[in-house]
């Protein structure tokens, strides 16, 4: 049995210490089954990076697959919301609650994280992970997770008592140094290994769970796997929960990483499977939403798939809101928004006389739907 880390007692209270990585005596091996689920993870993400290229603006779906990683991430941690208050919160006048906030916070820990790599050069790092921390559990006054900072004191998960707080940033440390340095393992492994280990350290009091999945997709963007985070691996780890709690402890308590990576791979090219169709259903509604005015006068047509092309980024949207984004008078929207209510492709959502809300229900509907395994 591989021994990942040693027990150490301070007081009356025994810590956790895992080794570093990668896996040691013996290395890390890959069953013949691991290596196909490698195989067919490699080339569902590859499928997955395809359909990107060929969308014409990947920009508009971003924002919603986030959202999707975002809600389904933390409800793995019991942080309950919905697509639609996600959605509707940026043209609320109502502060929104906590779990909703939770959840918005987390596309901007995401945007962070990925700014932070792609756009200043930085690589995955305590600076990286910490800023990603700040910004997923900001919630002003009051707060107890104390954002950006590593914990001061000792915690529980479960039955796992993670290393004390004075050791934390030494093993963040060569966490970092095995994401940057190691070229022993293919990155898609890499980043399986670096998520265990991250959740054993368990740095921060609150919010590990959700910012070690967020690690993954940022691994995988940044050794080039993967275009941009249209991929949500929480979306296989919520629905297998409890194995996933399970097969990341066995790595502690009986050295099992090679359970856990066959665990991690399905997750992926589940996750992989799962966004292709969900961007292929996107891209097929656009299609024939699209064909309903290329009959109209090129003016009419113009406007209206501009129009659509909004409602991609904002399925929750007012007239207000679709003038100012298409930069055109409130009444010109206001017509738009007619003409989609007529076409079925907009419904009210609000029956209020003022400040009314539609949403674009057919593209809510294939962002919520269950897509088989």
């Amino acid at each position: 049995m591989r021994q990942t880390g040693h027990y150490e007692k301070l007081g009356t209270t025994t810590y956790f210490i895992p080794n570093p990585l990668p896996p040691e005596n013996p290395k890390l091996t890959l069953t013949p089954e691991a290596t196909n689920l490698y195989g067919q993870a490699m080339n569902s993400l590859g499928k997955l990076n395809e359909m990107a290229h060929r969308v014409p603006d990947i920009q508009r779906f971003i924002k919603a697959y986030i959202t999707k990683e975002a809600l389904l991430s933390s409800a793995i941690e019991g942080v309950h919301t919905t697509l639609l208050d996600v959605f509707t919160q940026p043209l609320s006048t109502i502060k929104p609650n906590k779990n909703t906030q939770l959840v918005l916070n987390y596309t901007k820990a995401l945007t962070k994280a990925l700014t932070l790599i792609q756009d200043e050069g930085l690589p995955i790092s305590s600076r990286v992970i910490r800023a990603a921390h700040k910004e997923l559990m900001e919630l002003g006054q009051g707060n107890k997770s104390d954002p950006e900072n590593y914990r001061k004191q000792a915690v529980i998960v479960g039955n796992l008592v993670p290393p004390p707080a004075t050791q934390v940033p030494e093993l963040i440390s060569q966490l970092e140094q095995f994401i940057n340095t190691n070229e022993s393992l293919a990155p898609l492994i890499k980043a399986g290994l670096a998520h265990v280990q991250f959740e054993t350290i368990h740095p921060f009091l609150d919010g590990n769970g959700r910012i070690g999945r967020l690690l993954i997709v940022l691994q995988l963007i940044d050794s080039k796997l993967l275009l941009a985070p249209i991929i949500y691996p929480s979306y296989y780890f919520k629905k297998h929960a409890l194995e996933y709690y399970q097969t990341l402890d066995r790595v502690r308590t009986t050295g099992d990483f090679e359970g856990w990576i066959l665990f991690y791979l399905r997750a992926i090219h589940a996750s992989s499977i799962d966004a292709y169709r969900r961007a292929k259903d996107i891209e097929t509604l656009e299609m024939e939403l699209a064909s309903l005015f290329r009959k109209k006068s090129s003016t009419y047509q113009e406007s209206r798939l501009k129009a659509l092309t909004i409602l991609f980024k904002f399925p929750i949207i007012s007239i207000k809101e679709l003038a100012t984004q298409l930069g055109v008078a409130y009444n010109t929207a206001s017509k738009i928004i007619a003409d989609f209510v007529q076409e079925n492709i907009l419904v009210e959502s609000t029956k209020q006389k003022r400040g009314k809300l539609f949403k674009f229900e057919q593209y809510l509907d294939i962002l919520e739907q269950e897509y088989a395994e």
